[in-house]
This record gives structure tokens, C-alpha cells and sequence, in this order.
């Protein structure tokens, strides 16, 4: 490890070298207005790309790209450029940066189950290019960033609290919305080895490249490691593997006089994650390292898209997407368990269909009407085996299968007016009709006041609030999965009803030296009614989803983003989470209350640059029993380097280097009943070499 640390410093002086005479060039004055112009030039810049959306847009809030400055919602982008200075982290590392946003990884290690909370829920939507990503099986409606990896994101959007129902149902905490990357220019590949210790490695290798005519993306990455999970009982775990192939293309052509973008994206992945933990005794369930335990995910996701812009006061888009999951998981027989022969296969199928479509009309250069369709329909298909011997009273083979459907149709209306670039007020509703779930209705508005400072120059202050409604669907796991594991049985129970949420926040946002420097402050407030819980009987031999009465969060989020220059950036942001079970009186579970984070990126030149994440969280209970134990506090420190070795006829060859966990904590995302925490890795590193070819303009003409 030492070793790697002097290889690091090596590589910062050999850039620093590098890097001498532009650092001398640069100017530190926050007024200095050439940043400015060069920004302003580019947004000016005509597109090659359907669509695109700039750094200072966002597209997700209304389907249709607007300036960051005129929303009334909390909102966080990371950018391509953001993930790139990072050297392609994986999504749960991107996302667990956001602020108010928290990853709980359930065994600590890449690859195991997570689940992402906004605002302390994890009822949070994802899509994908429009499409929604989470699958039905899941055990809790949520999203699982552990299977996506980064490299293949262009960038995304995070827009919190309740105004995260525009992009449909189960969003009470928000809507993270991702964009594949696209391909623009002359011919271009990507070459990319990693390697690091825990058997981290990392293979990738992509084309690209786009006019005014068409646009293409093909990729392909491995990733495999070691894990590096322990536990308070058994140190570290040596079967605890993580193997990640996924597949992406993007192409898109532009038809009808080049007004409309036809659009196909295709996403295939294979994980594999050997589990690693199993039990011994069946007094206690104590936990000890089972060496054939494992789980397979299969995902793969297609989205048709076509966007056409006949004029200037119409356009309208329709996407068809199919997004498909298979869960397999395996616990076999391995001589040493408290049941020997003990054996389980379980295997989950789900299925959404998907097609939506908006049509925006600009009625006046100050007012634009969407309105829009959206179609759901959701299948499980579920089968299991089980084998036990004596210990339950003689030898059974427990054979069980489960299946449901649902079906949902939205249609939802949106007017958003702008008056003289100060005043942005946005309000829509959406009608939701579930085959079993009933009817509903979900309204929402947001506003944005944005004002000069009063005798401060290049300052200027904005006001904004937001309001919503949201409904949170029972998963079709929650609703029909069943389980027996002996001493414990999961029951069905196709009665639970929607969950249903209001939530509102307000903030003020303070910008200074043209938003080089910006003091963001807001408050939140959700209240749940028929909250989804999973409970237990007395003995704690039957456990069942539930709806429960009632739950609320609340808190206050801040956040200070400095950007003076082109290259030095650093956002810094604080979190404070109060969640109660309004039944129980107890916290809600996997909610820290305090969490700060920070990230800073330094780029002196186009040859180098570092960057550094911090976070920390407090701790959190695992369930909303007060029985349960809590984890404990953790801080979080990332940081690596990117060094642009040398150019050769259009290769550019770079080296780069992270060290995860730099402080070795013993950072424990979970915990079980008996206080056996799960550890995240001990300070570790990857680094490798990554090589982007660019085809000269003269040769791909």
C-alpha cells in the first residue's frame, strides 16, 4: 500500500510539472468576465444532437429541456464531466454524493443489495432515458444502483421531495432520472484497464461518434472484484465476488427534414454476487461464511424513442420501453451448516411494459401547456425450492410459486409561465388509474421568484417552493411473494393498499459573482398515510407486509457551491433527517439523521487533474422496532488523480488512480438483531489506464 501511495505522488509532481505554466496564466478574480463569455458562447453553440441538453438546463422536470434557474424543486445534475474527473465511479458512489440523498449498501461490499433513500424514503423513481428502471420484484419500492455502472451515464438529474410525481407514481422522495450517453463528432473509441487490489479489475471498450444525420454508441465493460465485505464475527469474507457485464448502444437518426430524432437504446446485464454469510446454529442464527451461496440478476432494457419539433410553438415525443429482470438466488448444501443439507432456489421473473407520450404547446412566448399518456403494465413470475432435514421435526422439500400482474394508465396535464424571467410558476396534475389500486389523483405546483441583489452586483437571489402529491404502489413482491425459511415464514398479502403522500418545501438560494458562488438553504416536510411497512408477529415466526397509519420526515437541507474558475470546483452540503413511525413513536428504518458531504474537484490544466469525496452519516436503525440495533457514525473519504500521459495520432493516453475508504473506517451500513455488523472494504485502490481515439476531422469525412 505504500508503494501505491508513492506512486501516486509520483504521478501528482510529474503533472504538476506538466501543468506549471497554465496554473501561472490563471486569473483569481471572481469578477473576471471571461468565464463568463466562454461559457455563454458555447450555450450559444448550435447542437449537432436532437435534444441535447446543456450543463445549465435540466430535462426531466417537464419533459422538455429549461434552464436550472427557473425550478421551483430542490434539484441536483451531475454532469458527464463530473463522472469523467471521477474516472467512472459506480452509480451507488455518484449518487451517495447528492445531497439528501443516502445509499444503504445491506452487506457493505460492491455488487450487494441497496437501496437509495431521498428525504429519508426510499420511495424513489428512477428512469432511465423517460423509461422507468426499477423492477417489480423488489422487496420495497426503490431502485437498486448496484447493477448500473457510470460509465455509460451522460448525466443525472435529481429532483427532490414531492414535485418528483412528474414523473409519475412512487416518488414521494424524489425522481433521480439518467440519460445513456450518446455519440457526437468524428469517429471516436474508448480503451480502459483497471486493476487494483480486493481482484478489483475493470475492462471496457466503446465506439461513438454523430452528425446532423445520425448518432451511434456501442459498449462493453466488465467488472470484477473480490468483494472485501467482514463482519464483527468473522473478519473479512473471501467469497464475497462481484462479476458485472453489461452491454449499451444508443443510436439515433433524424428524420423528417431533420425536425424528428428516432431513437433506439438497448442496456443488457449480467451480475453475479456470491453472498458470503449463512448460518451455523439454529439457536441464534449466528452467521459464519457459506462458500457456495450465491445470486444472479439479469437485466435487460430496450426504449424506443421519437421526439419531432414541427415548429416553434408544438413538439411532442412518444417512447415505448420493455424492461425485464431475472433474480436467481442459490443457498446450497455445504456439509457445516446447522442443517446440512439445507437447500434453497428461489427464482423471480418481473416484467414493465412501458410507453408514455407528451405534446408541449407554447401558447405564448411566456406560457407552454403539456399534456400527456402514460401506460404501466407490470408481471411477477415466481418459482422456489427448498430442502430441509431433522432439525424441523424430519426431512421436507418445501416447493412453492407465486405470479400477479397490474395494470396502470396516467394521463397528466403541466402549464408552466414565465413572467419577464423573474417569475416561474408551474403547476399540473395527474389522474392515475391501477387495476388494483384504484383511482387517484396527484396535483402539483412549484414556484421560482428570482431577483438582482439589491446594490450588490452579479448577485442575485431566488426564492422557490414546491408542493405535491404522490401515490407509492405495493411492490407485486410485497403484494403475492411467499417464503418459508423455518423459523421464519414471509405471507402474502395481496390487501395492502397504496401508499399516499404530501409533502411540500421551500428554500432560498443566494448566488454571487455571476453563480460562481451560491448558499442554497431549504426546509421539507412529508406526510405519509397507509405507509408500507413489514411487520411481525409477537414470536417473530411471520412476517407480512403492512400498511401502517401514518408517517412523517422532515428536515433541512444546505448546500455551498463554488466554482470560480474553469478549474477548481467544490460543492459542499448538509442534511438533517427527522423521521418518525407516527404508530410506534420509532425512527424509520435506514434513515441517518445528520449527513454532510462534500466533493472537490482541481483541474490546473487539460493534462491533470484530483478530486476528493467526503461523506458522513450517523447512524441508523434497521427497522422501525426500537429493539433493533442502530450502525454506527461513518466518515467516508475518497480521492484520485487523472494524468493525461501523452498524445499520439489522435490517441490520448491516461493514467488514473482512486483510493477508496482513505481514512479505514469500519463503515457499517447494516446491522442484524444479534449485532452482527456488515463492514464495507478497508482502504483500497484501483488504477489503470484509459485511451481515447479520436478519427481526424479530414480522415472521416
Amino acid at each position: 500500500m505504500k508503494k501505491f501511495f508513492v506512486f501516486v505522488g509520483i504521478l501528482a509532481a510529474f503533472a504538476a510539472s506538466n501543468c506549471a505554466y497554465a496554473i501561472e496564466e490563471i486569473n483569481l478574480d471572481l469578477s473576471d468576465e471571461k468565464d463568463t463569455v466562454k461559457e455563454k458562447a458555447a450555450e450559444q453553440q448550435p447542437s449537432i444532437l436532437f435534444g441535447e441538453v446543456k450543463e445549465k438546463e435540466i430535462y426531466s422536470y417537464s419533459n422538455y429541456a429549461e434552464s436550472l434557474s427557473s425550478v421551483g424543486a430542490s434539484v441536483d445534475v451531475v454532469s458527464r464531466t463530473d463522472i469523467e474527473k471521477q474516472g467512472n465511479p459506480t452509480l451507488s458512489e455518484l449518487l451517495s454524493q447528492q445531497s439528501g440523498l443516502f445509499v444503504q449498501n445491506s452487506m457493505g461490499s460492491l455488487g450487494s443489495p441497496s437501496s437509495v433513500r431521498l428525504r429519508g424514503t426510499d420511495r424513489v423513481r428512477m428512469t432511465i432515458d423517460g423509461i422507468r428502471a426499477d423492477r417489480p420484484s423488489m422487496t420495497s419500492p426503490g431502485i437498486e444502483p448496484e447493477f448500473i455502472l457510470a460509465d455509460d451515464i451522460e448525466r443525472i438529474e435529481v429532483i427532490k421531495g414531492a414535485i418528483g410525481n412528474v414523473g409519475g407514481t412512487n416518488a414521494s422522495g424524489g425522481l433521480i432520472a439518467m440519460q445513456t450517453r450518446r455519440g457526437k463528432g468524428p469517429f471516436s473509441m474508448e480503451l480502459g484497464s483497471e486493476m487494483g487490489n480486493l481482484g478489483t479489475f475493470k475492462e471496457r471498450f466503446a465506439v461513438m461518434g454523430g452528425d446532423e444525420k445520425k448518432d451511434y454508441y456501442l459498449s462493453l465493460t466488465w467488472f470484477k472484484t473480490d468483494g472485501g465485505m467482514r463482519t464483527t464475527d468473522l473478519g473479512r469474507i473471501h467469497n464475497d465476488d462481484y462479476n458485472n457485464l453489461s452491454l449499451v448502444s444508443n443510436t439515433g437518426m433524424r428524420v423528417l427534414n431533420n425536425k424528428a430524432d428516432l431513437r433506439n437504446i438497448f442496456r443488457f446485464s449480467r451480475a453475479r454476487k456470491d453472498n458470503g454469510i449463512g448460518y451455523h446454529n439454529a439457536g441464534d442464527y449466528s452467521d459464519y461464511q457459506a462458500p457456495d451461496n450465491y445470486a444472479l440478476n439479469y437485466d435487460i432494457m430496450d426504449v424506443v424513442s421519437f421526439e419531432h419539433n414541427p415548429n416553434e410553438k408544438y413538439n411532442y415525443n412518444a417512447k415505448f420501453g420493455v424492461y425485464h429482470n431475472e433474480s436467481d438466488n442459490y443457498i446450497l448444501p455445504d456439509g457445516i451448516n446447522y442443517d446440512p443439507l439445507y437447500e434453497s432456489i428461489s427464482k423471480i421473473g418481473s416484467t414493465r411494459l412501458n410507453f408514455m407520450s407528451q405534446h408541449n404547446y407554447k401558447i405564448f412566448d411566456w406560457n407552454t401547456l403539456s399534456a400527456g399518456y402514460n401506460l404501466e403494465s407490470e408481471f411477477i413470475d415466481a418459482t422456489s425450492h427448498d430442502v430441509s432435514t431433522s432439525w424441523m421435526g424430519g426431512a421436507q422439500i418445501l416447493d412453492g410459486k407465486y405470479s400477479g400482474n397490474t395494470i396502470q394508465n396516467d394521463v397528466f396535464i403541466n402549464d408552466s409561465i414565465n413572467i419577464k424571467d423573474k417569475l416561474f410558476i408551474r403547476g399540473g396534475a395527474r389522474l392515475i388509474n391501477n387495476s388494483d389500486f384504484g383511482t387517484h389523483v396527484t396535483p402539483n405546483a412549484s414556484a421560482a421568484l428570482v431577483l438582482p441583489t439589491f446594490n450588490l452586483k452579479a448577485a442575485k437571489t431566488k426564492f422557490r417552493g414546491s408542493w405535491g402529491q404522490s401515490v407509492n404502489n405495493p411492490t407485486l413482491y410485497q403484494r403475492f411473494a411467499t417464503a418459508d425459511f423455518g423459523w421464519l415464514k414471509t405471507v402474502a398479502n395481496p390487501d395492502l393498499d397504496a401508499e399516499k403522500m404530501t409533502g411540500w418545501d421551500a428554500g432560498v438560494t443566494q448566488s454571487f459573482f455571476d453563480e460562481k458562488l451560491s448558499f442554497d438553504f431549504g426546509y421539507f416536510n412529508n406526510r405519509y398515510k397507509d405507509y408500507l411497512s413489514y411487520q411481525y408477529n409477537d414470536d417473530f415466526t411471520i412476517g407480512q407486509y403492512q400498511n401502517i397509519d401514518s408517517a412523517r420526515i422532515q428536515g433541512y437541507e444546505g448546500k455551498i457551491t463554488f466554482e470560480p474558475t474553469t478549474w477548481i470546483k467544490a460543492i459542499v452540503s448538509y442534511t438533517y433527517t427527522d423521521s418518525e413511525d407516527l404508530t410506534t413513536h420509532n425512527d424509520l428504518p435506514g434513515c441517518p439523521r445528520n449527513s454532510v458531504k462534500s466533493t472537490i474537484y482541481w483541474t490546473p490544466c487539460d493534462r491533470f487533474n484530483m478530486y476528493a469525496t467526503v461523506e458522513s452519516a450517523s447512524g441508523r436503525s434497521m427497522s422501525s422496532t426500537s429493539m433493533d440495533p442502530r450502525t454506527g457514525t461513518y466518515v467516508d473519504v475518497r480521492v484520485g488523480a487523472n494524468v493525461k500521459l501523452f498524445s499520439y495520432k489522435g490517441a490520448d493516453v491516461y493514467l488514473r488512480g482512486s483510493i477508496y475508504n482513505l481514512l479505514d473506517q469500519d463503515i457499517s451500513m447494516y446491522k442484524t438483531a444479534n449485532n452482527v455488523s456488515y463492514y464495507a472494504p478497508g482502504i483500497n485502490f484501483r488504477t489503470g489506464i484509459f485511451v481515447k481515439y479520436n478519427l481526424p476531422e479530414k480522415e472521416n469525412l
